[in-house]
């Protein structure tokens, strides 16, 4: 049976510019729903929706939740409209296990307001899941986040495919998608033009697989930064292939805080191309002194500046790099261990493979793997 967000209004809701209420019942509906009950929540092509920021909470009855959107979800135009309440978030998906969100629509939040007026540790993220395990979220046109536009949060087996994820170049901290305390997360065959990193890989996550997307503007594919306020933080297991570049600041990034205890090891950056402006390092690889990045690879990467009078340049340090058939030399520091084979023209890219689908919602997930502690985060408010 498939729920309609139609089913919720009341008939004050079809004259009302907040439609909170509606998408609160409708969730709990879906939530509280038993496997052969309603597990299927729609929001049709020609139907549009504001709603202030929420928090969609499990765990639910079902394992196998679907939320389809194929109309417009918006976030009040101007900040005073959000409210008094101060949020981390707009939509927070929270301990839920086995949700299927996709469809064809879009999420504007309208954060050109935001980036002028508010303090970027005061700005809401877009689309949070936090805790969740076995998610899909497939298809959906994000635009204008405050903040970043996605963030996985302590979450395990995730994918994210086709989506398209834009603000505009100046735009300040709207990385399209930051990952953190999580693993087993798949990201690919979508588009992320933002004002900073493209996808942004953060402290104890491993297992993160980044295949055919194409980046730019923003500042490239980053892991960290790692070990702020002295933390420390592992990053392991990481695949970035297949993926491009249009005029980003960055290509591959590797970011530490100086004087923290860091581990970054097995990280892969294979098949790259396209270009990057020049205005900072096209790679940049900095580890920590004490610790060091150990087994980072990087191979046929074909970046050029898409100025022709800016060359680009790679900084490195403290790391165990092995390089093959990039365009931009690579120095490191003692650690460093350059591949022997002689430089030769570029290959052509892998070739390109269709589309996969996203696994059955159906499909048996593996065994979770037992998640790191919660860490606690501060939040900066304006009054």
């Amino acid at each position: 049976m498939t729920l309609s967000i139609r089913d919720f209004l009341s008939d004050s809701d079809h004259t009302n510019v907040d439609h909170s209420q509606a998408f609160q019942d409708a969730w709990k509906a879906l939530c509280g729903a038993k496997e052969n009950e309603a597990n299927s929540l729609v929001i049709h092509a020609n139907e549009t929706y504001t709603i202030l920021p929420q928090l969609f909470q499990g765990p639910c009855v079902s394992r196998n939740l679907h939320i389809q959107i194929d109309g417009k979800i918006e976030a009040p135009t101007m900040v005073k409209g959000w409210g008094s309440k101060k949020s981390e978030y707009w939509l927070c998906f929270e301990k839920v296990t086995g949700l299927v969100l996709n469809g064809s629509g879009v999420l504007n939040t309208h954060g050109g307001n935001w980036w002028s007026s508010v303090e970027v540790y005061s700005r809401p993220e877009a689309v949070r899941f936090f805790a969740c395990n076995d998610i899909i979220y497939n298809g959906i046109t994000q635009m204008d986040s405050p903040k970043n536009h996605i963030s996985v949060l302590n979450c395990v087996n995730a994918t994210i495919s086709n989506l398209r994820l834009i603000a505009p170049a100046n735009s300040p901290n709207t990385d399209g998608i930051d990952i953190c305390l999580s693993h087993n997360i798949h990201i690919f065959d979508s588009s992320i033009e933002t004002g900073d990193d493209c996808v942004a890989i953060n402290g104890s996550s491993y297992d993160i697989n980044i295949t055919r997307v194409a980046c730019g503007p923003g500042h490239g594919i980053s892991i960290g930064s790692l070990g702020k306020g002295g933390a420390m933080d592992t990053v392991q297991n990481v695949n970035v292939r297949d993926c491009t570049f249009s005029g980003t600041a960055n290509g591959a990034r590797i970011k530490t805080w100086p004087g923290t205890a860091v581990k970054v090891s097995d990280v892969t950056f294979k098949y790259f191309k396209g270009t990057c402006s020049g205005e900072s390092d096209a790679i940049k690889l900095d580890c920590d002194k004490n610790v060091g990045c150990d087994n980072i690879v990087m191979e046929h990467i074909n970046i050029t500046s898409s100025s022709p009078k800016t060359l680009l340049h790679a900084f490195c340090q403290f790391a165990h790099v092995i390089s093959r058939f990039v365009s931009i030399d690579i120095k490191c520091d003692a650690h460093d261990h350059k591949d022997p084979q002689p430089p030769s023209p570029f290959p052509a890219l892998a070739p390109s493979t269709p589309y996969a689908k996203p696994p059955s919602p159906d499909a048996q997930p593996p065994t979770p793997i037992a998640q790191p502690p919660l860490f606690s985060f501060p939040f900066l408010y304006f009054d």
